[in-house]
């Protein structure tokens, strides 16, 4: 998109985006130096000055790395006030015409600055003005010298030994190569280039094929040869689709997802695949591996900045045919997309909670639109967005009702928590469960969605529970740790005996379980067991979550703990037993979604049981056996419940058949949160369909030592929505007044928002 045409004693103008938190875009002036070749009076000659690539601008005092928007000849402003672009870099457009479409329309929808949606499609290399091109890797080969002597030369050295043999398997290894297979390597491979041995280069990353490959021997059921004929079918069509693959847990989603994706790069095509979780990305990497040999990259935010930039710039370059990755990877340009798969579409984790708060789904679905390709969201619980959509025709719905093993769903059984006593998170019925399914050689899964050891530290004499000073909340006891932690805010403090409000000696007491408390109690009644506890707090190093959910796969381990980091679409074929040991939770909450994430996690996790011969069971503890909610639990009628939660929500107008946004602000001064809130209200005057509820303080008012407030907007319309908060972010970007007010409080504007705490 150059611009080239004859422009006599005409000055070039750039439209910049760069990353503030402004809605707008700001003109620069293009210096004739940086031109190339040198602008001139004489006709002919291209300007060398793109659309969509990286300039180096001042800004506010500062030198920052924007995106220019559009080339032009002509500015609002004079052009004595126009700065100079600092510096042009050389790079070919950034973004294909579907992905720039797509980053455009989440400004707009999500009313979020252009500046910071463009920052947040680039890796973060590229935004501190790093090259285009990843830096070279050091490389490694056998020299003349290698190739002619003999290995027995090295039998002394056995590490250097093994290393050339690893040469005569393969002409050239890199450091990643290396460092994959052992982190003590570089000595070795220093003396081998001293003693002649090796010689090292540099050479661009190289993105090879899978070298794991096998022939697929799947037979698919009849029920994934009709979904893969449908997908079949629109994939030929070459052109937009959205379907939904409804699936119940086990039935073979990711098989019909390969065949679909096997098919679209036999035509030369790129697929991208999200997936909500990093802990995700590692199964299904190798599930790939095996079946594609391909070359493929991942993107997530477990890679470090030199690990993104490589990885982003394999998959723009077309180096890569699959690109699999988390939320941000919808952000990757893709030469030749041919289709877009999102595993798990109904999980949260596809909604980004900070910065540009965008939902992937819904833009992976835009882009899809925009790149005309069909698009493919999976899930045995869609959210109620995509069922609506599946249901009113928009979508289309393929069904996979058995499981691919034939084995029938797991029986779903309830324990009265009313009855019977509970100890150490488990009741004698649960615990009897355990020891029962132990008993059989099958493994146990657990699922409490609450970690620490417990989450309340209570004075038995003043009745008072230690508080975060920074939140409100309670404290949570961490007993191997010795501490007591927030779980909002980060705070840490000494576990103690005794109490802080009333000095009392030694009365404190632990009430309610977590993670910890359980794995306790469970070491200490099953003590031939192995137990294994996932959660947070034991799986924050780079690969550990891999490494405890390859342990939980192989059987290592005969209990499974774990918090919502298990629900989310991993095999494990030995689970005889789930049991869920808390969701009373989620049956009264002020949230309207609660029930539906709810629902969620415990088929979800439900699904985890009985994947491969024999049936599995489900036991669940509560105080509310009798909640109409279980009842569709235990028959697994996603159907049923859906649809009466629909029509709940149809009655009252929330979403899917309304529209909500939240403005939210936070402040050190408990007033100036809610003040700034009410301004606001005032200042959006009325608007037809637009319904501004009161301000109100944040269900959690104050977090992280600040005042939390929000303003909740409801309407029937989209356009009548954003069409008020557009003219209202105007006001407050040029009134001085509101402007000023604004610059008062933190505050965020959140569009479909999924947290409402």
């Amino acid at each position: 998109m150059s611009l080239q045409e004859n422009r006599p004693h005409k000055d070039l103008i750039v439209s910049v985006a760069v990353p503030v938190p402004l809605r707008q875009t700001f003109d620069f002036l293009v210096p004739k130096s940086l031109l190339d070749p040198p602008m001139s009076d004489s006709p002919g000659g291209e300007v060398n000055v793109a659309a969509r690539t990286r300039v180096k601008v001042s800004f506010a005092n500062r030198t920052l790395i924007g995106v220019i928007v559009e080339v032009k000849t002509e500015s609002d402003f004079p052009l004595s006030r126009l700065k100079p672009i600092v510096e042009l870099f050389r790079d070919p457009p950034l973004f294909d015409d579907a992905l720039w479409n797509s980053l455009l329309w989440l400004s707009r929808y999500y009313l979020a600055p252009i500046g910071e949606v463009l920052e947040s499609a680039l890796p973060v290399s590229l935004r501190k003005g790093n090259e285009l091109t990843p830096s070279s890797e050091r490389v490694w080969r056998l020299s003349e010298h290698g190739r002619s002597s003999a290995v027995d030369e090295l039998n002394r050295a056995p590490l250097q030994l093994a290393i050339v043999r690893r040469f005569m398997k393969q002409s050239t290894l890199s450091s990643k190569e290396f460092k994959q297979e052992s982190g003590n390597w570089h000595s070795p491979v220093k003396s081998l280039v001293d003693k002649g041995w090796l010689e090292e280069f540099t050479q661009e990353p190289i993105l090879l094929g899978s070298d794991i490959c096998e022939k697929s021997s799947v037979t698919l059921t009849n029920e994934q040869s009709v979904a893969t004929e449908a997908l079949t079918d629109l994939m030929n069509a070459e052109e937009f689709s959205c379907s939904l693959l409804h699936g119940v847990t086990g039935s073979g989603k990711t098989e019909v997802y390969f065949d679909i994706i096997g098919k679209t790069l036999a035509k030369g095509k790129t697929v991208l695949v999200l997936v909500p979780e990093i802990g995700l990305t590692p199964q299904l990497l190798e599930r790939i591996q095996r079946r594609f040999e391909q070359p493929m990259t991942v993107l997530h935010s477990g890679l470090n900045d030199t690990e993104r930039h490589t990885a982003w710039w394999h998959a723009s370059q077309g180096h890569a045919k699959i690109v699999l990755g988390t939320r941000s990877a919808v952000f990757t340009q893709i030469p030749k997309l041919g289709l877009i798969v999102v595993d798990e579409e109904h999980d949260g984790s596809f909604k980004q909670q900070d910065s540009v708060r965008y939902q992937a789904r819904d833009l992976a679905v835009y882009r899809a639109k925009q790149a005309n390709v069909p698009i493919v969201l999976g899930s045995a619980t869609p959210s109620m967005e995509t069922y609506a959509n599946a249901k009113a025709g928009r979508y289309l719905h393929l069904r996979l009702t058995k499981r691919a093993s034939d084995v029938a769903l797991p029986k779903i059984e309830l324990f009265d928590l009313n009855t019977q006593p509970v100890i150490d998170g488990l009741c004698p019925a649960m615990t009897e469960a355990v020891e029962h399914t132990l008993s059989t050689g099958k493994q146990v899964m657990l699922f409490l969605n609450r970690r620490g050891y417990a989450p309340v530290h209570y004075c038995g004499e003043c009745k008072q529970a230690a508080k975060c000073h920074r939140c409100d909340s309670n404290l949570t006891v961490h007993q191997r740790a010795n501490r007591l932690r927030c779980h909002h805010c980060g705070y840490e403090g000494r576990l103690l005996n005794d109490c802080r409000s009333c000095h009392t000696k030694d009365s404190m007491l632990e009430v309610g379980d977590g993670t910890q408390r359980v794995e306790s109690a469970l070491a200490t009644r099953f003590p031939e067991a192995r137990v294994q506890r996932i959660d947070r707090d034991n799986t924050q190093r780079k690969g550990a979550l891999t490494a405890v959910l390859e342990k939980a796969r192989n059987s290592e381990v005969d209990i499974i703990l774990g918090t919502q980091l298990i629900t989310k679409g991993h095999d494990f074929p030995n689970v005889g037993m789930v049991g869920i040991l808390e969701c009373d939770h989620g049956l009264y909450s002020t949230d309207y979604r609660a029930t539906e994430t709810l629902f969620q996690q415990v088929l979800q996790v439900s699904g985890r049981a009985g994947r491969r011969q024999d049936v599995g069971r489900v036991y669940i503890q509560s105080r509310f056996p009798e909640h109409p909610f279980f009842d569709y639990i235990k028959q697994h009628d996603f159907d049923g419940f859906a649809d009466n939660l629909l029509a709940e929500r149809k009655s009252v107008g929330f979403p899917p058949f309304g529209y909500f946004a939240l403005l939210r602000a936070e402040s050190t001064h408990q007033a100036k949160a809610l003040q700034f809130l009410r301004r606001a209200k005032s200042d959006c005057g009325q608007q037809d369909g637009v319904i501004v509820m009161d301000a109100v303080p944040a269900p959690m008012e104050r977090k992280a030592g600040r005042f939390r407030a929000q303003l909740l907007f409801m309407s029937s319309q989209r356009s009548s929505l954003n069409a008020m908060l557009s003219n209202w972010l105007h006001y407050i970007a040029t009134d001085k007044e509101a402007k000023k007010a604004a610059s008062s409080v933190r505050w965020n504007l959140d569009i479909d928002p999924l947290d409402h705490y």
